[in-house]
């Protein structure tokens, strides 16, 4: 009898399959190197919505022309609003205004770490051939450069080599998607993988060493 193929997130029997990276955060027409991995319909649901709300961050805080169309009449990120009421009170009230009369963006962080972590598990089967647990991938930062760079320099610093050359990224896709994963000095030359959406945020995620991981 056939071996039923297993959710990569849960454990349960894969019913369909999740794209990473996510397909909202890219661009149409997707590029043919676009990956997936199998899920159940719950997992993929339930991400859905967190990916939904990422994306709806990503417009906030950004300076990309494409993001920013996204939430003009007749984006999907507009329509998204219009279809959920509740969505679109929650960004609007996630905007806040500071004494000195700027206004900033509080995110909901769980669910940004949430949608990270998970593409980062996507990204690592792609690259690696396993599916480690998700409990083993911890985002450890979130860091917006449109605007105000918050990117740390010790972050900036793991994607560069000892002769400051800049180290190879994987390009999903140009100008809106791609990744590294590097030695972390930080942590004992552990590994490290690096998003860079949309030019607009970097995404830091601690990722487990392949050769820990044992063959399902």
């Amino acid at each position: 009898m056939k071996e039923k193929i297993k959710c990569s997130f849960c454990n349960d029997d894969a019913t369909t399959k999740d794209h990473t990276p996510s397909r909202n955060w890219l661009e149409k027409p997707y590029p043919d190197n676009l990956f997936t991995i199998p899920a159940c319909l719950k997992c993929n649901r339930s991400f859905s919505l967190d990916e939904e709300y990422f994306l709806n961050v990503l417009v906030e805080i950004s300076t990309s022309r494409n993001l920013i169309s996204k939430k003009e009449e007749g984006g999907n990120v507009f329509k998204a609003r219009e279809y959920s009421p509740g969505l679109k009170m929650k960004i609007e009230n996630s905007l806040i205004k500071a004494e000195n009369g700027k206004v900033y963006f509080k995110s909901e962080y769980n669910r940004i770490k949430r949608v990270i972590e998970k593409n980062a598990l996507g990204l690592y089967f792609r690259k690696y051939n396993k599916i480690p647990n998700l409990s083993l991938f911890n985002c450890t930062g979130f860091y917006p450069f449109t605007v105000v760079d918050l990117r740390p320099d010790e972050v900036f610093l793991l994607t560069y080599s000892e002769k400051f050359i800049q180290k190879k990224w994987t390009t999903i896709q140009k100008d809106v998607f791609s990744y590294i994963v590097v030695r972390d000095w930080r942590r004992g030359n552990q590994l490290t993988m690096i998003f860079h959406i949309h030019n607009s945020v970097w995404c830091v995620v601690e990722i487990p060493n392949p050769r820990s991981i044992k063959d399902e």
